[in-house]
């Protein structure tokens, strides 16, 4: 945790460091609960991958020690499956991870498995440095074209209710909202509430999200 935040403080600054830590030891969050589906492409996808200037390959060992990598880290590397990176002239410009963790234990498994298609994985994370709007895209379409040549059927995603571009992103990729979950820090201890939805639509999005 100390490492986490000393790595904040060094990317992000001292304002997000304390709001991030307010938020963890005194806050809430929503999130929509995502599942997308994958249909093996007509040409099998190999990495790396170039798309409008952007190359998406598999994550190494040296890129998970660049510290803007090292920040986004999901919290559950034991079960990585796969960590891309995206790079524009050799500089790394944003990165994704899936991992293996559709699993009963997870808070929002109840409402995602009856619409789970095996193989399934979680996609945990993905940043791009601001500025670079074809990375996001190239990150997505190439990683998940790529996990479904490798087998995978459907993958979960939590994307805060706030979060505009992720939820845009989403949608253009085919997603669809089954749950909702609320979650509530409180001195450290957390707290998650699943609700599933019964039909997922882009005015129960938006409706949501002018309530929250």
């Amino acid at each position: 945790m100390l490492g986490r935040l000393l790595l904040s403080l060094r990317v992000d600054g001292l304002r997000p460091t304390l709001q991030r830590i307010r938020a963890h030891v005194h806050g809430d969050e929503r999130r929509y609960v995502f599942v997308q589906y994958y249909t093996p492409p007509a040409a099998p996808v190999q990495l790396p991958v170039e798309t409008n200037g952007v190359v998406v390959r598999q994550m190494t060992d040296s890129d998970r020690r660049v510290p803007g990598v090292r920040r986004h880290e999901p919290e559950d590397m034991a079960h990585l499956a796969l960590g891309v990176v995206a790079t524009r002239q050799g500089e790394i410009v944003g990165a994704a991870w899936y991992t293996d963790a559709v699993r009963p234990q997870q808070p929002w498994y109840a409402a995602v498995q009856p619409h789970l298609r095996e193989r399934s994985l979680v996609d945990a994370n993905l940043f791009v440095v601001p500025g670079e709007k074809a990375a996001a895209w190239a990150l997505s379409k190439n990683a998940t074209d790529y996990l479904a040549t490798q087998g995978v059927r459907s993958t979960v995603a939590l994307v805060g209710v706030d979060n505009a571009r992720s939820i845009f992103l989403m949608r253009l990729l085919g997603a669809k909202v089954v749950a909702t979950m609320s979650v509530r820090y409180r001195f450290g201890r957390r707290r998650a509430t699943v609700e599933p939805v019964r039909q997922d639509d882009d005015a129960a999005v938006t409706g949501s999200q002018r309530s929250s």
